[in-house]
């Protein structure tokens, strides 16, 4: 969860540096809100009944897919702040 809420940071970070443009900045910060709840609503739901069944793998690749959009938006928001301080001075 905590990965979703820094992706969708990161998102709306790079959404504002562009202006929103193109608009598939806003679909994507959406995805990561609704990956978001999900996991938080799964999570709630895990605590009211919790099952003694682990799933090691969905665990590991949700894990892993969060990851790897967190360090693709950070490396995304990382190049547009350069090229906007380029393109400024």
């Amino acid at each position: 969860m905590m990965l979703n809420a820094v992706s969708v940071y990161f998102a709306l970070a790079i959404a504002r540096l562009t202006n929103g443009a193109p608009r598939a900045w806003y679909v994507i910060v959406i995805g990561f809100v609704v990956l978001f709840i999900f996991w938080g609503a799964q999570l709630f739901l895990d605590v009211q009944s919790p099952s003694d069944v682990i799933h090691v793998e969905e665990a590991a690749i949700s894990l892993l897919a969060g990851i790897l959009f967190l360090a693709g938006l950070s490396m995304l928001n990382s190049s547009f702040r350069r090229r906007l301080k380029a393109a400024q001075t």
